[in-house]
Parts: C-alpha cells; sequence; structure tokens
C-alpha cells in the first residue's frame, strides 16, 4: 500500500527518537480540546503495559533518498529499583554510516530510566561526534516539580574542561528523547491528539500527536509479506537528531507489542525513512496484514 511522504522541506530518534527513533523531552500529556487548547485533561497511562519487553532490542535503518545515512538501535535493558520503585533501564543508540561523512557523522548514545508508567526519572546523552564529547544528564525530581540538568564537556583523551549545572521547574511527570519512543508505542492504539511537552536539553518544547487508530499495512524490505500496521502523525516545534522538526507520520505493529515498523520524519534536508531492519523480542513476530478493517 503507498503512503503519501511529508513533501517539506528541512536521526528519532529517535531521534533523531523516532526519534523518536532517533531519537530529549517530558511526559504528562494534555488531551487537546476541541475548540482551544486550554484546560487539558491528563492522559493516565496503565501502570502495567505488554508492551515494555525485558531484552527486546530494536535496530533501525535510516534513510534520505537513495543514501543509507546510518542506524537507530533501541534496547529494554533491564527491569529494576530507582528509589524505591520499579524502574525500566533502556538504552538507544544512533550512528550515522561511516561512508557518508561529508554529508552527515553523528554518534548519540541515549541512557532512559523510566517507571511503568512511562515517566522519565532519569536521562543521559553522550553526543561523541565531534571532537568534544558532550555529555548530558538530566535528573527529574517531581516531589520539587523540578529537573536538574548537568553538562560536562570534555576533549578525546584530555582531562574534564568544563562542568555546568542548572535547573528547570516541571509541572509534571516528563518525557525524555528515548521515552518519548515508548510513550508512542504506549498510547498509538488510542483515538486521540495530544501535546506531549517535551525536554529539548534544557528547555520545555511541545510535541503534538495525532492517534488517529487507523488500521492500515506496511510493507519493509526485512519481510516479504506486509504487516499489520496502525498509522499516526504529529509534529514537533523544535529541531531534534539529523534535523528532525515539523511533521512525522509513523506506523508500529497492530499488536500488543507495538514495535515501530517504520516512520517518515521531516528534517533539514527534507524527508527522511526510518525502516526497521532487525528485531529481537522472544514469542513475537510482526503481524500479517489480512486485509478489511
Amino acid at each position: 500500500m503507498q503512503k503519501a511522504a511529508y513533501p517539506l522541506p528541512n536521526i528519532w530518534l529517535l531521534s533523531a527518537s523516532l526519534f523518536i527513533i532517533a531519537l530529549v523531552t517530558f511526559s504528562g500529556v494534555t488531551e487537546i480540546p476541541a475548540r482551544e487548547e486550554s484546560g487539558f485533561e491528563v492522559l493516565v497511562p496503565p501502570s502495567v503495559d505488554p508492551m515494555l519487553h525485558v531484552g527486546e532490542e530494536l535496530e533501525y535503518g535510516v534513510s534520505y533518498a537513495f543514501f543509507n545515512l546510518g542506524t537507530i538501535r533501541i534496547k529494554v535493558v533491564e527491569q529494576r529499583e530507582h528509589k524505591g520503585k520499579p524502574v525500566f533501564y533502556t538504552k538507544a543508540f544512533i550512528d550515522s554510516n561511516p561512508s557518508l561523512n561529508w554529508l552527515v557523522d553523528l554518534h548519540v548514545f541515549f541512557e532512559s530510566i523510566m517507571d511503568p508508567g512511562i515517566h522519565s526519572h532519569v536521562f543521559l546523552s553522550i553526543d561523541s561526534t565531534g571532537k568534544e564529547i558532550v555529555s548530558r544528564q538530566i535528573q527529574f525530581d517531581y516531589s520539587a516539580n523540578r529537573a536538574t540538568i548537568d553538562l560536562v564537556k570534555q576533549r578525546r583523551n584530555k582531562p574534564i574542561e568544563r562542568i555546568s549545572s542548572d535547573t528547570a521547574k516541571v509541572s509534571s511527570p516528563i518525557q525524555d528523547g528515548l521515552s518519548l519512543f515508548f510513550y508512542s508505542r504506549e498510547h498509538v492504539l488510542q483515538k486521540k491528539k495530544v501535546y506531549v511537552p517535551t525536554m529539548i536539553e534544557n528547555k520545555e518544547v511541545r510535541t503534538y500527536i495525532n492517534f488517529m487508530g487507523k488500521r492500515t499495512s506496511s510493507e519493509i524490505d526485512a519481510l516479504d509479506y506486509p504487516i499489520d500496521v496502525v498509522e499516526f502523525d504529529g509534529k514537533a516545534d523544535y529541531v531534534g537528531i539529523f534535523g528532525m522538526t515539523g511533521g512525522f507520520r509513523g506506523w508500529f505493529s497492530n499488536d500488543s507489542a507495538r514495535v515501530p515498523i517504520e516512520a517518515r520524519m521531516n528534517v533539514i534536508l527534507g524527508s527522511i525513512k526510518i525502516e526497521l531492519l532487525r528485531w529481537k523480542r522472544s514469542g513475537w513476530s510482526p503481524p500479517r496484514y489480512a486485509g478489511g478493517i
């Protein structure tokens, strides 16, 4: 089934989370009322979700036109406790294609600790793209409505040169750049339009997502059959990894796993495609699309 790509000019990662893929964000979510954007209603996610599967590993290819830009790998490492409460420990690795260093050279690592309700508690990003290794850690203290952001810059094989610390006010549970990927998976089977407060570096921005509940099919190179998926779209009011900005569209598996199958995102150069290449999730394979509604 042919899909219309976003023609706008412009990884989530991720993101770019995917990121979403590719893949840096807040998690209190507000429902969009019919006529105005005030008086938002908080959406309360379930406390336990089979989508969060320890040991899951997903790898995506990122492409622009005929160019293979790189890969995004996302892992659910383990479930453990953080300050006496259960959390999930997740990682993402975003790397550009070494043969395209003249076009894009990107190496970013994300680490997120989030609770089963997809609220971020600790977020770490390490950007080793340039001559400096830039590390940013964000710790969220919801009892004090505050986020603490620690920034470290270090030249390779040199002592740490500069450390800065800042705080930001938060009014609700937050998404980071990696947890936003899982937030989208949790809500994709719903039919709602939401604004998701998002933290990019130390600034609060918003991600608009339109969960349409629209069932359709998707075809990827890794499989020889169409996949049963649910489609959604949205818009970011910030610039993310790979220069992600503006509109995006995604197709996630139409089952309890809700695995992202493919996505289209606007970046500075145009539109990029993110496609599932490999996966490891016990007992799961992409559901086959059999037609119908």
